[in-house]
């Protein structure tokens, strides 16, 4: 099995450098992204992930011992990425997004949309119910390489589109 962090194929393999926010620690097979600040990369999460480039990291960095804030992502590529444990079983092709725990996949679970219920005209929480299931509905960063049991901590996968 891969290690968290492994990159599993060179075919179509993109890796670049960025700098990590300001006291944004980095673990090594995490997914990180852009906050939309512009100040650099952070944990993704599924929110962040619907609206900026996921990206794993390939080192450890520990912000407050380190002078230089730039590390090596793979931005496209077939990789060993964190996954969440207890997320169920991902199936290959699956699609994957960000989990619930910021930095990790889980199998791709699609946004449900509310009904109107009793009213006719839409509230603030519908609409807000709708956005929420859109992004989650565009949140995908990848489908899985390789089936993983519901306990598994690794996912092998594609990253990018």
């Amino acid at each position: 099995m891969a290690t968290q962090g492994d990159i599993l194929k060179m075919d179509g393999l993109i890796v670049e450098k960025f700098t990590m926010k300001a006291n944004t620690d980095a673990t090594k097979g995490m997914l990180y992204c852009d906050d939309g600040s512009g100040g650099g990369l952070v944990a993704a999460t599924a929110a962040l992930a619907a609206v900026n480039k996921v990206v794993m990291a390939l080192e450890d960095h520990d912000y407050s011992e380190k002078t230089s804030h730039v590390i090596s992502c793979v931005v496209k590529g077939n990789v060993a990425a964190a996954k969440v444990s207890g997320s169920g079983l991902a199936y290959i092709n699956s699609k994957l997004m960000i989990s619930g725990t910021a930095g990790q996949v889980t199998k791709f679970v699609a946004g449900t949309a509310p009904g109107g219920g009793a009213s006719t005209y839409y509230t603030t929480a519908i609409d807000a119910a709708i956005l929420a299931s859109a992004i989650i509905d565009i949140g995908v960063v990848g489908y899985a390489t390789k089936l993983t049991a519901d306990a598994d901590t690794v996912q092998e996968m594609w990253l990018g589109s």
